[in-house]
């Protein structure tokens, strides 16, 4: 890796958004895109829990991000304007499908295969599909608010720019959410009994 090559990694969101924006650096629009495949593409593949469907919002989320550089206000708060455009793709795609999220997308098959005895595999399985069943169970606004904050790891402030709701409303629907999952949760252990 060059110099410039690291000097570019140590660069923040912010500084290569205005790089990108300005400028119109590609390779500041894929090291964004390097920082935060993952969290996106794992927030969009939860929020609908199909891969075709997950991966076709996941590109049109970047063209969108690349097309719409010039409206994020905040350099700095790059991270949570991506998530909203993912967020709203996801929206708009459940609405004109009519669909809500499906089961998991391979989780169960990634955490089964890394466990050495076969009954805990098979546990492992049935727990994970569960909880993922629970959290596909939640209402939208629910498990995006969770996805955002646990599995995406944005912070409540964040997530509410995020989603476009206030602060209020975020922590009400994530209390929400975890009162649901923790009583759906529980019911999985007495069913265990």
């Amino acid at each position: 890796m060059s110099r410039e090559d690291q000097r570019a990694d140590e660069r923040t969101d912010g500084a290569l958004l205005v790089a990108l924006r300005d400028t119109g650096d590609t390779m500041a629009f894929e090291l964004l895109i390097k920082r935060h495949e993952r969290p996106l593409y794992g927030f969009i593949a939860r929020q609908l829990g199909h891969r075709s469907h997950a991966r076709d919002i996941y590109q049109q989320t970047l063209l969108t991000i690349l097309d719409r550089v010039d409206t994020c206000s905040s350099p700095e708060s790059f991270r949570p304007w991506a998530f909203s455009i993912a967020s709203n793709l996801c929206r708009n795609f459940r609405r004109t499908q009519g669909q809500r999220a499906e089961r998991p997308l391979g989780e169960v098959s990634a955490i089964a295969s890394r466990l050495p005895d076969p009954e805990q595999s098979v546990a492992a399985n049935q727990t994970a599909q569960r909880i993922a069943e629970a959290l596909a169970s939640l209402p939208d606004a629910q498990r995006e608010v969770f996805v955002l904050h646990h599995y995406s790891q944005l912070s409540y402030d964040e997530v509410a720019i995020a989603t476009g709701a206030p602060l209020g409303t975020v922590k009400s629907r994530m209390n929400a959410a975890l009162v649901q999952l923790r009583a759906l949760l529980a019911s999985l252990g007495e069913d265990k009994s």
